[in-house]
């Protein structure tokens, strides 16, 4: 078969905060090399303005999707929609869920009304709004639809509405979008990748927090993630009883939200053992260097995975799906 990738690199491998999910090139030709070990032809194309035109003249059989797309909103809903155009088949998510996944209220809406746990929250699209009632401090205040811990900061948890107003503000400033203010879950973090179609949860990674400076938050942000050296635990300790709530949850929320092949979803869990899914990344990264802590790699590595086993899986697993023999 001839396989197209299709991605979005970092620029000169610099790592940005606007561009954060963006793939350093060496991802994107990890991915191409454990392609061709598998006996297919490859193609790169990269998500930017005449990717169709691309898509277009190459013709691929199959495309592996990565892609983060450009601009603001839908972005990730990029690719899958040329490629749904053009007949193409793809791994992961449609179009409609990555733009539904990419918008945190939307997410949380969905969630909830299918009664999975998730933490209260408010927009807030100018920042003036009256606070809700049912909201409670302290409050963890984010983007609504960034992933890679964009725009979140140790400033990002917010204990008055004094400071509510002026991180939200900011956000809509900076990142020119609204602001989704939500309940704060005390407790350990968790992140749990999710494979194949019904899923299969894979081992948990525990972010780890216990080295960081005193000044430093202890939740996921972008200093923890890109700037501090990221500590993670996989598998963590857990016990059997909170381990079966995750599971449960978050196979739960790869059902409603339409996911498919491959996810990764962000889990706190408070101290009576209640997990409560916070963020859900339909288009998980995939760096292959173990040092770098990519969760959901890091997961496949303590099952004894390689990183070409984590790429054929995640291209049968879409093979099956569309019933491709190959």
């Amino acid at each position: 078969m001839k396989i197209a990738i299709t991605f979005n690199a970092l620029p000169q491998g610099k790592r940005v905060e606007e561009v954060a999910e963006y793939d350093d090139i060496s991802t994107i030709e990890a991915i191409e090399r454990e392609i061709k070990a598998l006996g297919h032809k490859t193609a790169l194309i990269e998500a930017e303005a005449d990717a169709m035109r691309k898509l277009m003249r190459e013709r691929p059989d199959f495309v592996f999707n990565v892609a983060e797309g450009v601009g603001r909103g839908a972005r990730e809903s990029q690719i899958p929609m040329m490629l749904d155009m053009l007949g193409i088949p793809y791994t992961g998510s449609d179009a409609l869920t990555l733009g539904i996944t990419l918008d945190k209220q939307r997410t949380q809406e969905i969630l909830s009304y299918h009664r999975v746990p998730t933490p209260r929250f408010q927009i807030f699209r100018t920042g003036e709004e009256k606070l809700a009632r049912r909201m409670r401090f302290p409050l963890f205040v984010k983007p609504i639809g960034e992933g890679s811990s964009i725009g979140i900061s140790k400033n990002s948890l917010v204990k008055n509405e004094k400071e509510l107003r002026k991180v939200a503000c900011g956000i809509i400033s900076k990142h020119g979008q609204a602001a989704i203010a939500e309940k704060f879950i005390e407790g350990r973090e968790f992140t749990v990748p999710l494979l194949g179609n019904p899923p299969k949860v894979l081992p948990l990674v525990e972010i780890d927090f216990s080295h960081l400076p005193t000044d430093a938050p202890r939740f996921d942000c972008y200093d923890v993630k890109w700037v501090y050296e990221d500590r993670t635990i996989c598998p963590p300790e857990i016990d059997k009883r909170t381990l079966r709530r995750i599971e449960k949850i978050t196979r739960k929320a790869f059902e409603v939200l339409g996911c498919r092949d491959i996810c990764r979803m962000d889990v706190r869990v408070d101290d009576n053992g209640m997990p409560y899914i916070i963020d859900v990344n339909a288009l998980p990264g995939l760096i292959p260097e173990p040092e770098e802590h990519s969760r959901f790699p890091a997961s496949c590595y303590s099952l004894g995975m390689n990183y070409g086993d984590i790429i054929r899986e995640i291209l049968h697993c879409a093979f099956r799906r569309h019933g491709i023999d190959a």
